[in-house]
């Protein structure tokens, strides 16, 4: 049987990512014009934050292009984007005020399929750049389409985890290993983020800003409330300064803290149906209960 790794040599581009002598044989290096190349439709899961492309094209401006962007030639002739569209803005910006900028080197793929570009497009971009969940989640069930496509030509494939040899394309094209259940771990987290989050828990969580208690306790909540949760937060809370705060709020305990409470409910349930006056040994014990009992209080403050 096919292993993952096996799956994902079947549309890999070897060798596309480095920089080797053969590479540059293959994929010839050329500077295009930066109003000639098409962004590819694929690109639109990924954010193009003009803040963040404007600080791309200082740092561009500043130390040159460090990263040469992936460019393929279309049947009709015209060119495509396949890893590079921020470089590629920074570089419009910078040619609005300086001619220099007006072309950009793209090493060119030339002979593949679409499908073997949209796998490009989403493994290059998932290690080269700061993803989202939510991103990092796009571009990985993007490659769940391709992992069904081999699927259909080799009905062999079907009992193969699908994770897993989204995984093995990460690492055939990159050199750099995901996990499986980390990929599973990032989709299922982007549609909690996406289902059942209000609006500003749901940018705190798709950035990273929030721990897997602090989605827990709120993806239970109505928006409503999760809302006011939000605007009521102190400012400048750290992540786990945000899960204490959500945790106090809402008087969430421990398992531990929950079943100690039911113990001493059901203590006290016991004292007060005692009849007459208590021995001194119960009257120990009952204060032991009333110490408790403030202790545990304590804990779920």
């Amino acid at each position: 049987m096919s292993s993952a790794s096996d799956i994902a040599s079947r549309f890999s581009i070897s060798g596309l990512l480095d920089e080797s002598s053969k590479t540059r044989e293959r994929y010839p290096v050329a500077e295009i014009d930066v109003n000639v190349i098409e962004g590819h439709p694929d690109n639109v899961a990924y954010s193009m934050d003009e803040r963040s492309v404007r600080s791309l094209a200082r740092s561009i401006e500043r130390d040159g292009l460090t990263d040469i962007p992936l460019v393929r030639k279309l049947g009709d002739g015209s060119w495509q984007m396949i890893s590079g569209h921020r470089r590629l803005e920074a570089y419009r910006l910078l040619a609005d005020s300086d001619d220099r900028f007006a072309k950009i080197p793209c090493r060119v793929i030339e002979g593949i399929t679409d499908s073997q570009a949209i796998t490009l497009l989403h493994t290059a971009n998932y290690f080269v750049r700061a993803l989202t969940v939510t991103e990092r989640a796009r571009a990985t069930e993007a490659l769940g389409l391709e992992v069904e496509r081999l699927r259909e030509e080799d009905p062999g494939l079907s009992g193969m985890r699908t994770a897993e040899i989204k995984a093995a394309m990460l690492e055939q094209q990159t050199g750099k290993a995901v996990s499986g259940r980390s990929i599973l771990r990032d989709e299922k987290l982007a549609r909690v983020i996406k289902d059942d989050l209000s609006r500003h828990w749901a940018q705190e969580a798709d950035e990273g800003r929030l721990s897997a208690a602090s989605i827990g306790m709120l993806k239970e909540l109505p928006r409503e409330k999760q809302a006011r949760l939000f605007v009521e937060r102190p400012a400048g809370l750290s992540k786990k300064e945000t899960t204490d705060y959500l945790r106090e709020r809402l008087c969430v305990e421990s398992e531990t803290d929950k079943r100690l409470v039911r113990v001493i409910d059901d203590l006290k349930s016991y004292a007060s149906s005692m009849p007459g006056e208590p021995c001194s040994k119960d009257r120990d014990a009952l204060t032991e209960i009333k110490r408790l009992s403030a202790r545990i209080a304590k804990m779920a403050r």
